[in-house]
């Protein structure tokens, strides 16, 4: 074999190596494309979880316990039969609010839009959520309060009062966490947007 015959093999061989380590570049950034898209389905479907789970509340349980309020207290006790129809207000305000929060950020849209267009949505949805938090925090305190009350019978009880806010200081806790980490997953969201656009 010649020294340009050689040479030639040579420069196939490196060629070939050149593809096989395109092929094999293209296979690992679909691979992660794909990681990143199952990243953000997976966060986007805590999001939407969380949010239908909230509408339940508004359009199923709280209706219901406000009913069953009328129904058993008319004619017992404005503090009884007024408590039902005050938990259904707060459903139905609860339910319009976050019902707005979850258009704002079209979650079945997100993942196709630009960075600028989600960046937008998700600070949106931000500063809307704040918002709706803040508007609902009064009729949330109203609620717990007047839940102490009914509770308790009208009369001091200190075991019953005890065990009511307990309850009630473990669900705001765990409604903050709830929706703590739901902004993590936000700021995650778009960060995966972010690195699947390859834009800085």
């Amino acid at each position: 074999m010649t020294q340009r015959e050689i040479d030639f093999k040579e420069l196939e061989d490196l060629k070939q190596q050149f593809v096989f380590l395109d092929e094999k570049l293209d296979k690992q950034r679909i691979i992660s494309e794909e990681i990143i898209c199952e990243a953000i389905k997976e966060k986007l479907s805590y999001i939407e979880k969380w949010y239908r789970n909230r509408f339940k509340v508004s359009l199923v349980s709280a209706p219901i316990v406000g009913i069953v309020f009328l129904v058993m207290y008319l004619g017992k006790g404005a503090g009884y039969w007024g408590f039902g129809l005050f938990i259904l207000a707060v459903g139905a305000l609860e339910y319009l609010f976050n019902r707005r929060c979850y258009k704002a950020l079209d979650i079945k849209q997100l993942p196709s839009m630009s960075m600028t267009e989600a960046q937008e949505r998700i600070v949106n949805h931000k500063r809307l959520r704040s918002f709706t938090d803040k508007v609902l925090a009064l009729p949330y305190i109203a609620l717990i309060a007047w839940t102490i009350l009914v509770a308790s019978g009208f009369a001091w009880n200190t075991v019953v009062i005890v065990i009511t806010i307990c309850a009630m200081a473990l669900s705001i806790s765990l409604g903050y966490c709830q929706q703590k980490a739901n902004r993590k997953r936000l700021d995650a969201v778009l960060r995966h947007i972010k690195s699947l656009r390859g834009e800085n």
